[in-house]
């Protein structure tokens, strides 16, 4: 098993994880790309005091993963987990989650904002 702790990886001023370009940097450092290769689980711990955590950088990290694995196999191998212990917060964090994985998936099916409710 692989566990990281995001909380490196995001600005030190900031509660929020954002921006594709700054989640494909953190695929990079982790070697996510090795890691999809294997068997072992990969644990990403998302800080206690995250507020956010950007579909967009979500897809940058993750992307390329899902799209890999299927998004079964993905949930399976890869465990989201969140320290925060608001409730509020973590309804907030499991919603951008949720919207990171729709992103991908519409990805993946060539639908694109309009294209996803056509």
């Amino acid at each position: 098993m692989s566990e990281f702790n995001l909380k490196e990886f995001r600005p030190s001023n900031s509660t929020s994880f954002i921006g594709r370009t700054q989640g494909e940097e953190v695929r990079k450092k982790l070697s996510l790309e090795e890691l999809d290769n294997d068997d072992s689980e990969v644990v990403l711990k998302i800080p206690a005091d995250t507020t956010s955590f950007n579909p967009s950088f979500f897809l940058g990290l993750l992307y390329k993963s899902i799209k890999k694995l299927g998004v079964e196999r993905f949930r399976e191998k890869y465990k989201l987990q969140i320290e925060a212990t608001d409730p509020s917060v973590i309804s907030a964090i499991n919603g951008n989650l949720e919207d990171g994985f729709r992103n991908a998936r519409n990805s993946m099916d060539n639908k694109d904002g309009l294209t996803a409710f056509g």
